[in-house]
Parts: C-alpha cells; sequence; structure tokens
C-alpha cells in the first residue's frame, strides 16, 4: 500500500472523532502517529453533500 493511500485510510478512520461541533465549519485538520515515529497532519473539507473529504497530507514536524 503505497503512503497516500495508508494514510488517507487511517485518516478516514479517526475522522470521525475529530469532527467539530459547529455543522457551519467545513474544514478540519488533525495530527496523528505511526510507531515508531512517524506524524502526520490530514486535511479535510465537507463537500456539497456535507460528506468530509480527505484533501492532502504533510508530515507534521515535531
Amino acid at each position: 500500500m503505497q503512503l497516500k493511500d495508508q494514510i488517507e485510510a487511517i485518516a478516514n478512520t479517526l475522522m470521525p472523532s475529530f469532527i467539530p461541533k459547529d455543522s457551519q465549519e467545513t474544514t478540519l485538520s488533525f495530527h496523528f502517529t505511526l510507531p515508531p515515529d512517524n506524524s502526520y497532519k490530514v486535511f479535510f473539507e465537507k463537500d456539497a453533500k456535507a460528506k468530509w473529504q480527505f484533501i492532502r497530507f504533510e508530515e507534521a514536524e515535531r
């Protein structure tokens, strides 16, 4: 599995825990770490059907 696909799959699994309480929000981002020491920041946007879509990721600096 390519890194992008792996990051996206993990982010989609974790995303429900980070959905903003304010339903008017259209973006969200969060960090997570893959062992042993790789951290990533992921970004989502709400689409026209109010579904959260993975947009991109970047390596997070520690």
